[in-house]
Parts: C-alpha cells; sequence; structure tokens
C-alpha cells in the first residue's frame, strides 16, 4: 500500500491586505470610464471606441481588488501579490524582519524599489524582510507586530499567530 502524502504544511500566519480607499476608487473610477466609452461606441456606432475599455476594465479591476497575502508555515514565508505574483521565502535565510513606520507609506501595487529590493504593496502597514543575501521584501499586512513576533520567536502553544485546527486564528 502506498504512503499518504502529509498534505501542505499548517499555517502558522495568513494576512490578506486589501487595497486601501484611494486605489480602489481610483480602480473603479478606471471601470466606469471604460463603460462609458461602451455608451458612446453604441451611440455612435463607432467599434474603435471598444479600444478603450479593453484596457481600462482589467486595468481599473487590478487596482480596485488588489490585495497582498502573506501566508507563514514552519519552512517558508509565501507573499503572494493580486493572486497573480508569488514569491516563496525560506525561513532559514531571514536574517531580519521590522516595520519602518517612520517612512510611511510606499506606493501600491508590485514595485522595483532599487537593486534588491521589491514591494508588494497595497496601502496600510508594511513589514520589510532583509534576507541573507542581502536582498530586501516590503510587503503590507493586516497584523506586522505579530507576524515579526512569529518570525523572530517561532510559533509557541501560546502565541496569537499560532493555530489550531489547521486554520489561522483570527485576533480578538
Amino acid at each position: 500500500m502506498a504512503a499518504t502524502s502529509a498534505g501542505p504544511a499548517q499555517a502558522l500566519y495568513y494576512s490578506r491586505a486589501r487595497a486601501s480607499m484611494v486605489p480602489r476608487i481610483l480602480g473603479l473610477a478606471f471601470i466606469a470610464f471604460g463603460t462609458l466609452f461602451i455608451i458612446l461606441s453604441i451611440v455612435q456606432q463607432r467599434i474603435d471606441f471598444l479600444l478603450v475599455p479593453l484596457i481600462t476594465f482589467p486595468a481599473g479591476s487590478l487596482v480596485a481588488f488588489m490585495s497582498a497575502t502573506i501566508r507563514v508555515d514552519e519552512h517558508r514565508v509565501v507573499i503572494v501579490f493580486c493572486d497573480i505574483f508569488k514569491r516563496t521565502l525560506r525561513r532559514d535565510e531571514i536574517a531580519t524582519v521590522t516595520v519602518d513606520a517612520a517612512a510611511g507609506p510606499s506606493g501600491y501595487g508590485l514595485r522595483y524599489m532599487g537593486p534588491g529590493m521589491v514591494g508588494y504593496l497595497v496601502g496600510g502597514p508594511e513589514i520589510n524582510i532583509k534576507m541573507k543575501n542581502g536582498k530586501t521584501l516590503i510587503a503590507s499586512t493586516d497584523n506586522p507586530d505579530r507576524l515579526i513576533k512569529l518570525l523572530t520567536h517561532g510559533p509557541t502553544s501560546n502565541s496569537p499567530g499560532a493555530v489550531s485546527g489547521g486554520r489561522p486564528s483570527v485576533p480578538c
């Protein structure tokens, strides 16, 4: 009889930060702008006006509904941006984890922020993960303090980042 697989590792931390109001309103405005051009194309019977919605609908949807997901298990940290871009980090390769509250928000979107520095940003609190190889990742998260505590001290049965029953605990 074949041995069964262990399945996916249990999540010790899970956070899905969604876009703040500024990009959400901007993205919805892009979608409305595309809708206006669909109406103009029908009224003026011009098919070339339909090129605008082909650009504004996907761009507006990406901006309005962007999210950054951070999932931590025993061996790795997985950062997913907009359910499209995924970055997996091994926990033993992480040098430091900090929150830089003094810098303020670094913008929105998937951002190249200089040599060896990438940001997965949707607004709100950010966490800086510096790797042992010198690269830095910045990601938006709902609860940066809990994530830092988990990555620096490890999981304990009493920590708010610990998971029971395979599902992430929800802060009270």
